[in-house]
């Protein structure tokens, strides 16, 4: 290749280069409480690359309730939210993701992320008195108020179900000692409009799930070493589900209520189906370069021409 051709192809690719450019900075954020006799809150624990954060409490009486709400920069993330007896549990997982517009000319953008899987669950093995609730609401804006997206799901103890927008392959399913809700991973793609060259917007993704229950607790003699039961609750202990029980000792029956969306499995290394998540694309409306595209461009066809005249 000739030193013409040369200064006519850096030319061009410097201003493939300059279209390219896009900035983004990340910030993630995690809050919730959990309330069973006393209120715990955390957060909000803000991070740009990785948030955890939750609480759990319980009483002396049976009743517990916990809540956690974590995500990462690569998009994975999950807020969770139970308790049994009388409790309640708010998750939320906050991102908000900063674009700017470094190309030359106005760009069109778009966001693809992954709505994971999860459910919204409400059993009452023991049969006790009692009434309980759970959900879950999703929503993506940009700049705190244009709403771009948006779905939630709010399950009750009779069964009644309220959804809005819901999500792959969810349904209702009567379980015979409560309700349970399901759905399946959701692939979204969204037109997040157009910037001019140097302009930003912010794209806000929040989820809260939410989990509540005032049901009557019962004692009753936990079983040999090694009995487990959903709504078994051995007295100074933490589990959701109750642990194990030992020999003797007072264990504690009444429903769980249960509400989660997200990837349960550890974030630091988890990668959602496909690979990254929450990923911004943006395609340049017009090839107009920038004037100092145009000058390296202008070079590289003034010696392109000059070459041409010495060869005559």
């Amino acid at each position: 290749m000739n030193n013409t051709m040369r200064i006519l192809v850096a030319s061009l690719l410097a201003m493939g280069a300059f279209a390219a450019t896009s900035a983004q900075a990340d910030v993630l954020t995690a809050s919730g409480s959990a309330t069973a006799g006393t209120t715990s809150v955390f957060g909000p624990t803000t991070g740009s690359s990785f948030v955890n954060d939750g609480s759990n409490v319980n009483d002396a009486t049976g009743n517990m309730a916990s809540a956690y709400a974590w995500g990462n920069d690569h998009g994975t993330y999950r807020a969770d939210s139970s308790g049994q007896g009388t409790f309640d549990s708010t998750a939320t997982f906050h991102r908000t993701l900063q674009v700017i517009n470094g190309n030359a000319a106005a760009t069109q953008y778009s966001l693809n992320f992954f709505i994971y899987y999860g459910y919204l669950s409400i059993e009452n093995w023991a049969g006790v008195s009692g009434s309980g609730a759970t959900g879950y609401d999703l929503s993506i804006k940009r700049n705190g108020s244009t709403s771009l997206f948006g779905s939630s799901a709010h399950l009750d103890s009779l069964g009644g179900l309220t959804v809005i927008n819901a999500l792959n392959g969810a349904q209702l399913q009567d379980t015979g000692s409560g309700y349970s809700y399901n759905w399946n991973g959701t692939y979204v793609t969204l037109d997040l409009g157009v910037l001019g060259a140097g302009e930003s917007m912010n794209i806000d993704f929040d989820l809260v799930t939410t989990a509540s229950g005032s049901y009557a607790v019962q004692s009753t003699p936990c079983g040999y070493y090694g009995e487990y039961g959903y709504g078994d609750v051995p007295s100074l202990m933490s589990d959701a589900y109750g642990g194990y029980g030992g020999y003797g000792g007072t264990c504690y029956q009444t429903a769980h209520v249960n509400g989660a969306l997200g990837d349960p499995s550890n974030l630091s290394s988890t990668l959602p189906p496909g690979g990254v998540n929450f990923v911004v694309t943006g395609s340049p409306l017009n090839s107009v370069p920038a004037p100092g595209s145009l000058s390296l461009l202008g070079v590289g066809l003034g010696a392109m021409t000059l070459a041409r005249r010495r060869r005559r």
